[in-house]
């Protein structure tokens, strides 16, 4: 839906201050990039049907045309997943509204519960991508960003916002100065990632960066900059073709991965909370049921 144009410069103006909203509230590109879209999606329908969203925000006919609504990817109609994602967008769209404007209380639709556990890489298939990187400076590089978001467990952009001086090889720790959750924590390094990253620090990255364009930053461009989500996202793209892994491998993945690999290993649940930065246990729980549901028979 990313091409439906809004006809109203307030309703543009309005969905340009929600995404600055989320930004202030640091949530990942990703949130941002799907509540615009779909907050768009929901204006729009709202313009072409003279909706007043505000005066008469109850969306259960809007989710009721969305249950009837073409799948524009694929044929059928749209998931349960995409519909859930909606309403969560909606939801933050009316919590931005209560704070700035004076409307009135909306009213969501109640979706069926659906089960949706993220995708996990193997034991084996994590050492396929170890093996795809060289032993060339950005080999060893993209071996890095493995070892960060698969060893390290980072959250997408803790990895690009960390800095060479959190890295501390003596204590074989790396402190997180900036999270999701605006805590932060200090993350055990294990033999084999405090190796990598030794060696990428002394060996690669001063290779890397230009004398005259220092920056602190421990993920670098082959230009020497610092790393953009964007790079993250296109070298494990690069490194699951060329190890021939057929799961999709995001920074996410990683993340999942480690932590899933970690229960089957036999850590305590509240030692994977502490590790992934956890607030709560009700987010780590959900490896429980990964877990559980790979051994189903």
């Amino acid at each position: 839906m990313k091409k439906l144009e809004l006809r109203s410069s307030a309703n543009k103006d309005l969905l340009a201050q929600f995404s600055t909203h989320l930004q202030t509230l640091n949530y990942s590109e990703g949130t941002v990039y799907t509540a615009n879209n779909g907050v768009k999606e929901y204006l729009h329908h709202a313009e072409q049907n003279e909706i007043d969203f505000i005066e008469s925000p109850n969306l259960t006919h809007y989710f009721d045309y969305l249950k009837k609504r073409p799948n524009h990817r694929r044929d059928g109609g749209l998931s349960m997943a995409y519909l859930h994602k909606h309403l969560d967008a909606l939801k933050r769209f009316y919590q931005f509204l209560l704070l700035t404007r004076e409307i009135n209380a909306p009213v969501f639709p109640t979706l069926p519960k659906y089960k949706s556990y993220p995708k996990v890489l193997s034991v084996k298939e994590v050492e396929q991508l170890f093996k795809a990187c060289n032993d060339r400076l950005l080999g060893k590089r993209n071996k890095t960003i493995l070892a960060l978001y698969y060893g390290l467990g980072l959250r997408r952009k803790e990895g690009v916002q960390l800095k060479v001086e959190d890295l501390n090889f003596d204590k074989e720790e790396v402190f997180i100065s900036q999270s999701k959750t605006h805590r932060q924590r200090i993350v055990p390094m294990s033999d084999h990632v405090k190796e990598i990253l030794e060696d990428y620090v002394f060996n690669v990255r001063e290779k890397l960066v230009p004398q005259d364009k220092s920056t602190s930053s421990v993920l670098v461009t082959e230009m020497g900059k610092p790393m953009p989500v964007g790079t993250v996202t296109y070298v494990l793209q690069k490194l699951v073709k060329e190890s021939k892994i057929k799961t999709h491998a995001s920074s996410h993945t990683l993340r999942h991965s480690i932590a899933t690999h970690l229960l089957e290993s036999g850590m305590k649940l509240e030692d994977i909370a502490l590790f992934l930065g956890h607030r709560s246990l009700d987010s780590t729980q959900i490896y429980t049921h990964i877990n559980n549901d790979k051994h189903e028979f």
